[in-house]
């Protein structure tokens, strides 16, 4: 026989597509409201209730109230459906015995997951009891055998044995043991890592205010002086493993917003990169001469900035930068770009005209810092005589003296209308000669030592 789920929900969409997520594994029957799903539950046995809380009539909370008021239900295992996704709704949801809960709209493998966690999961949540008392141990075995399943212990030592390789969903700890008391147990159990989460509660004769402190300050949840009244002690730890509960529900739907956060980052930076790469390909395009030269110049740049000792962010950063840095080339005329003879001096003056046209494409991207700056200053010269600003030595921009470095290598190491591509000792000539001059002499040294080192690699070829 197949597991079998009623679904109470008062919205018809909803039960439509609960029951087609569930229809392959489950039988699934639905219910529009809570009176209807009552009478259900009162004439068939299902294994488990999805139970939406917002509905007219009869809410899910007065549903599961009644639920938990028949005997022959109290052990039946519900699963919350919530579109508000209030804390408090759903504290008190598993006060009154909701296994977990799942906030609409709700994915559909995300929906099947929960419901066969919950499915796998006994009925029993396990306590482990530490006191070296016997007659203590025998009250709360008496107290607490019938709801909960527990391990009991005679010392600190046996427990943290026990820890070692089970985690429980709470602790029940006396606190003054020989040997070791409830404090050092405490202690230990906060660097072990697959435990240090488990909800502790503190049993003790003592009821001082410095105690009290001392108790909470070692990470107990609650405390419990003997002799204790039964009612206090079940009231307390129902209290304490449904705070626990609903904190490690809440937890993972934090973890899953947080990585479904990470996903929708990673696709939007690899979208932003994609379309960077797009815009500088389809302006290497306009001559053929320089395909793919953004790209070099772009990877030339991030070399010179890890040499330069920048942190993976500002290689980043610079990388992107110099990607865009002759995207105002867009605004040229390829009757310019493309003539074939040396361009004259009217000509030429509009040319230089793609700095600054490409520093106010650029001025309004707010992500990367100083992106407009290399589109603006990588053709200012290191002596002064640059454009289209003038600027001399460290006035100009850090990145864009990178950048005017990595470009000069890539224009000589390439092929264009008017030369072939220059030979390596003339490339080195041509960099030494431009120190302090052309260049900033330190990037230019790096540059030189790349070189040597062959670590510019002609990615065209």
């Amino acid at each position: 026989m197949r597991t079998r789920i009623l679904v109470i929900d008062d919205d018809p969409l909803n039960l439509k597509m609960a029951k087609y997520i569930l229809k392959d594994g489950y039988e699934v029957i639905c219910a529009e409201s809570g009176p209807d799903g009552l009478r259900i539950l009162r004439d068939k046995e299902v294994d488990l209730v999805l139970l939406d809380l917002d509905m007219p009539q009869m809410n899910g909370m007065q549903v599961l109230q009644r639920i938990r008021e028949k005997r022959e239900l109290a052990d039946l295992k519900v699963v919350i459906l919530t579109a508000s996704g209030e804390r408090e709704n759903v504290m008190e949801a598993i006060r009154l015995g909701a296994r977990d809960f799942i906030k609409k709209p709700f994915f559909p493998t995300e929906l099947l997951e929960r419901i066969k966690a919950v499915l796998q999961t006994e009925g029993k949540e396990t306590i482990l009891v530490v006191d070296d008392d016997n007659m203590s141990i025998t009250l709360v075995k008496k107290m607490l055998g019938l709801r909960y399943e527990l391990v009991c212990v005679s010392s600190g030592r046996d427990a943290l044995f026990y820890l070692r390789d089970n985690v429980p969903d709470l602790v029940l700890l006396d606190l003054h043991m020989p040997e070791m008391d409830g404090f050092q147990v405490m202690e230990k159990m906060r660097i072990m890592e697959k435990v240090c989460d488990v909800p502790v509660l503190v049993l003790t004769a003592d009821n001082d205010r410095e105690t009290e402190v001392k108790i909470f300050k070692a990470g107990a949840m609650d405390y419990i002086t003997k002799p204790y009244a039964p009612e206090v002690v079940i009231r307390r730890i129902s209290r304490v493993i449904e705070w626990h509960h609903c904190r490690m529900s809440l937890q993972q739907e934090v973890d899953k917003k947080t990585a479904e956060l990470r996903e929708s980052n990673r696709k939007v930076t690899n979208l932003s990169t994609q379309v960077m790469l797009a815009l500088t390909s389809a302006i290497d395009a306009k001559d053929k001469y320089t395909k793919g030269h953004s790209a070099r110049v772009a990877n030339y740049s991030r070399e010179l900035a890890r040499r330069m000792g920048k942190s993976a962010q500002e290689m980043n950063d610079i990388y992107f930068i110099a990607l865009m840095h002759d995207i105002g080339k867009i605004g040229i005329p390829d009757s310019i770009i493309n003539k074939p003879s040396r361009l004259t001096y009217a000509e030429y003056d509009l040319m230089k005209t793609h700095c600054t046209i490409g520093a106010e494409i650029l001025g309004n991207i707010s992500e990367i810092p100083d992106i407009s700056v290399g589109a603006r200053s990588h053709h200012e010269r290191y002596d002064g005589d640059g454009y289209p600003d003038g600027l001399k030595g460290e006035d100009i921009p850090e990145v864009a003296r990178i950048i005017c470095v990595a470009d000069a290598y890539d224009a000589m190491t390439s092929k264009n209308r008017y030369r072939d591509v220059m030979p390596r000792a003339e490339v080195e000539s041509e960099i030494r000669k431009g120190r302090g001059s052309q260049f900033d002499p330190a990037i230019a040294d790096h540059l030189l030592a790349m070189i040597r080192e062959d670590a510019v690699i002609r990615e065209q070829e």
